[in-house]
């Protein structure tokens, strides 16, 4: 039976969910995107306004709502939500904050002896700029918000970062030990008390090649990730995901939803823990979507209804390896920049778009500065994935395209 359902969030996430979840059913999404209107209804609410969005829903019969937007999730949507009985798959904020708040979630990896880099939290520079002289670089500075890490190659640069830090009078330092290794996602679905793993990939955070330049919110990815064995499955959910669950529930908050950590496995094979994502990257969710033979409505529905620990034993996945690349604008003159060969692209490929670009007149889909659109494969292995990605990438063009030509060709 075809539901209603409101997406909260109009970046790749939003879009692949929403594209994949219109196969069966009717979706809403908001913010608005030229992109996303080809399948879904798009509505003009602000995506952190949650009582418009509560009536909305209730106006409009919507059989369940799913904020993907962390700034719609940090609003306490479903909070909101929750107490007035409109079933929604995102935590509340308070569970949130393990994701929101870099400082908690550091603090909570201790106190839970998660395996992390050694990190110090700092309120005052003067406390900051004592510890880096000892430090040996390159290392991590963080703040309390998200999306904040900078790699840091010197004492000058580091001191320069920690005073833009310190400007922000909100903002604390974490200056965290740099760890070499592959980089990992790993996420599981779970309604607050029981979890199951639904995919991991290995994510690409550096903008240029050899993992080089800044970091990012992603530039790429491999699903899976093909050094994370079955072993590292079970301990990430042993040592990490049940940990963090067990602690949130018992403080009063329990997290329901999707919950992802951002990790690296280091040349001994050993994890370490970075962070905490809630739901999917950008990057990564066609290729963990794609993953997934569940029907995700189901899957969503019995967490919030109550029925996953009893109905669910496992997400059914699927074998099929997927690879992702994110393409960028670097020009900063967007008048008329169409994308170019779009309209070739394979069918079986999947494309996201983030809501940057817009259609012209001509309904010709224009690339802005920023990023611009993800383009996944899937295949029977990732090197087949990572060849057809990119002679797909290859017919793709518009002024400024940049997107790293090493993602998944194991060379980093």
């Amino acid at each position: 039976m075809k539901k209603k359902i409101l997406i909260i969030g109009n970046s790749p996430k939003g879009y692949a969910l929403a594209k994949k979840m219109s196969e069966k059913h009717e979706v809403f999404v908001t913010p608005t995107s030229d992109a996303l209107k080809e399948f879904a209804c798009c509505i003009d609410i602000r995506e952190d306004n949650a009582k418009e969005l509560l009536e909305f829903v209730v106006e409009n019969g919507i059989d369940m709502t799913i904020p993907v937007s962390q700034k719609a999730i940090n609003s306490d949507i479903a909070g909101l939500f929750n107490s007035n009985n409109q079933p929604v798959f995102a935590p509340i904020a308070k569970a949130n904050e393990i994701v929101a708040n870099k400082v908690f979630a550091k603090k909570i990896m201790y106190k839970l002896r998660i395996p992390t880099p050694k990190f110090g939290i700092f309120e005052k520079q003067n406390l900051a700029i004592d510890y880096i002289k000892n430090q040996k670089v390159p290392f991590v500075i963080k703040t309390n918000e998200t999306n904040s890490a900078v790699i840091v190659t010197s004492q000058n640069i580091a001191k320069n970062i920690l005073d833009m830090v310190y400007a922000k009078k909100s903002l604390k330092a974490i200056i965290e030990d740099y760890v070499y290794g592959l980089p990992f996602s790993f996420y599981a679905i779970t309604d607050g008390y029981k979890a199951l793993p639904i995919g991991n990939s290995l994510t690409y955070k550096h903008l240029l090649e050899g993992n080089d330049g800044q970091l990012t919110c992603g530039t790429g990815s491999c699903v899976p990730n093909y050094k994370l064995s079955i072993a590292h499955e079970y301990s990430i959910m042993d040592n990490v995901i049940y940990p963090t669950l067990d602690y949130l529930q018992i403080s009063g908050n329990p997290f329901m939803g999707i919950l992802g950590v951002n990790g690296i496995i280091t040349d001994d094979g050993s994890i370490q823990i970075l962070g905490y994502q809630s739901f999917m990257q950008d990057c990564d969710v066609d290729g963990i979507l794609n993953g997934i033979n569940d029907d995700l409505y189901h899957l969503f529905e019995s967490c919030i209804i109550g029925s996953f620990s009893d109905e669910t034993d496992r997400v059914e996945l699927n074998s099929m390896n997927s690879v992702s690349v994110v393409l960028n604008n670097m020009n900063k003159n967007n008048d008329d920049n169409i994308i170019q060969g779009i309209d070739s692209i394979d069918e079986n490929m999947l494309l996201s778009f983030y809501p940057s670009v817009t259609k012209n007149k001509y309904l010709e889909y224009v690339a802005n500065q920023g990023s611009v659109l993800v383009l996944t494969s899937v295949s029977s292995s990732l090197s087949k994935a990572s060849e057809q990605v990119y002679s797909e990438l290859a017919d793709i063009d518009f002024r400024g395209i940049s997107y790293r030509k090493d993602i998944c060709k194991f060379n980093i």
